[in-house]
């Protein structure tokens, strides 16, 4: 069973890992989540290290965004450290901070870490949105934010990895739109980014209307800004209890037909 850690070791994990390490990552937790205004949340990092000599984390330093990709409004919370990781794995350390929201909703935590003779910080994210689904809902929208942080105008193309469990790949689907022009962002297409622009996007999951199973869809949204990748959130939809068999297949309407295994992003319109 995979421990809820992050594991530091000095050689760098393959780069589709590191990438997820940066949005997706194990051993952060947010609690609530999402925060609610003046609830206090508490956040907690747990580090293990498997790099077979000790470490020191000479600072440790989280960040609080918007949910979405490339803002540069955050909040910083007070930077821990140093905290030296002993050479044996099972030792999990953690490290704990606490936050007063000023406003609700999910949020994008991200945390640096400077450890001693690395040359660059491991960054660490829980860009995270977990849906749990009634029975009587199929299709879900989560808004996100897509921003160029830079000082220069740059493309932003997205890239979508979906999968679940106890639903068939032809049996849900993902894409993004832009409210603002009501127009759908195909993955690998640019939107191009004035310098400190940021735009509204939502990440519209579907389901198999009439699927009756439980099911858990992961949808990851990955943003690159010009060649270089920007980061990512991790939308997931768990439905647990499963829903009663209809009657009757004469119940669906001609237009509830299957959906059929299409590329995201390809079609024009949705049934």
């Amino acid at each position: 069973m995979t421990r809820n850690v992050v594991s530091l070791g000095q050689i760098l994990p393959p780069e589709e890992v590191w990438r997820r390490l940066r949005f997706a990552a194990n051993g952060l937790e947010i609690v609530p989540n999402p925060p609610r205004v003046g609830e206090t949340v508490a956040i907690r990092l747990l580090l293990c290290n498997e790099a077979g000599e000790p470490l020191t984390v000479q600072k440790a330093t989280p960040r609080i965004y918007s949910f979405g990709m490339g803002s540069l409004k955050h909040e910083s919370l007070p930077a821990l450290g140093p905290v030296t990781l002993p050479a044996d794995p099972s030792h999990i350390e953690v490290l704990s901070w606490q936050w007063l929201p000023s406003a609700g909703g999910h949020r994008c935590l991200r945390v640096s870490l400077e450890i001693e003779q690395w040359p660059e910080p491991w960054v660490v994210g829980c860009n995270l949105n977990v849906i749990n689904a009634t029975a009587d809902t199929y299709r879900w929208a989560v808004p996100f934010r897509l921003g160029n942080p830079t000082e220069k105008t740059q493309p932003l193309r997205l890239r979508l990895n979906l999968h679940g469990a106890g639903l068939g790949e032809e049996a849900f689907r993902a894409w993004v739109e832009l409210p603002q022009d009501g127009s759908r962002l195909v993955p690998g297409q640019p939107l191009w980014l004035r310098p400190h622009e940021e735009r509204e996007a939502l990440l519209v999951i579907r389901a198999h209307r009439f699927a009756p199973e439980a099911f858990e869809l992961v949808s990851d949204v990955e943003a690159w800004l010009g060649d270089a990748f920007l980061d990512g959130i991790r939308v997931i939809v768990q439905r647990s209890a499963p829903v009663a068999p209809f009657a009757s297949l004469a119940a669906r309407q001609p237009e509830e037909s299957l959906l059929v295994s299409v590329p995201v992003g390809l079609r024009d319109s949705e049934a």
